[in-house]
């Protein structure tokens, strides 16, 4: 490119010689170049030098691009997972006939038939009276006693204030109020049913009453 440039920058130098001496007037022979050669012949070898290279770019670049990769190969076809099951084949048993039994020979009715009997006779006998079986005698429930601890809890108890007043009465022990027929202890079961003015009343699950006076 550089060659290019040189011979071009000579002609335009040659041109601008010839048009100034154009333009003063002078007789003197206008100076070539040191070839001696024209400006247009100048203009056509470097336009052609031009030329030859691009081709000759191009013609390397086109031998040297890669080649083109080969098409993958088809995928096979994907066997299949399980082959079908064929069912067994029958066998036929044979057949065995068996030969069909002769009917046996019926014997001839007898002339004489046997002589009837009479029946006997049974006499007929009363059942046995049955034996009287002795029933025991029904075992007698033993009264149910007083609870040990229902009293030691009951003597426990510290009675603070009571209102006797009917069904409405009211006690406070161990700090609490307590009306009739209230539960006082859930494990004994022992529930407040009277309310005295001297006197409280409780009754366990059995029936039981205890009284704590005071």
């Amino acid at each position: 490119m550089s060659l290019i440039n040189n011979a071009l920058k000579k002609a335009q130098r040659q041109r601008t010689a010839e048009a100034e001496a154009v333009s003063a007037g002078s007789p003197s022979p206008i100076r070539r170049g040191k070839s001696g050669l024209p400006a247009q012949t100048l203009i056509l070898i470097v336009a052609g030098a031009a030329v030859i290279v691009v081709l000759s770019v191009v013609a390397t670049v086109y031998l040297l691009r890669p080649a083109p990769l080969p098409p993958p190969p088809p995928a096979a076809p994907a066997a299949p997972m399980a082959t079908a099951v064929q069912p067994a084949p029958e066998i036929a048993l044979p057949v065995i006939k068996l030969p069909e039994p002769e009917p046996a020979p019926v014997a001839p009715a007898a002339a004489d038939t046997a002589p009837i009997t009479p029946a006997a006779t049974v006499t007929a006998t009363e059942p046995a009276a049955p034996e009287a079986v002795a029933v025991p005698p029904p075992a007698t429930a033993e009264p149910a006693r007083a609870d040990e601890r229902i009293y030691a809890f009951i003597d426990n108890l510290q009675v603070m204030g009571v209102r006797s007043s009917g069904a409405d009465s009211k006690v406070l022990m161990n700090d609490r109020v307590y009306r009739v027929n209230d539960l006082v202890d859930r494990t004994l079961a022992l529930r407040l049913i009277q309310v005295g003015p001297d006197r409280l009343v409780f009754e366990d699950a059995n029936g039981i009453t205890y009284t704590k006076t005071f």
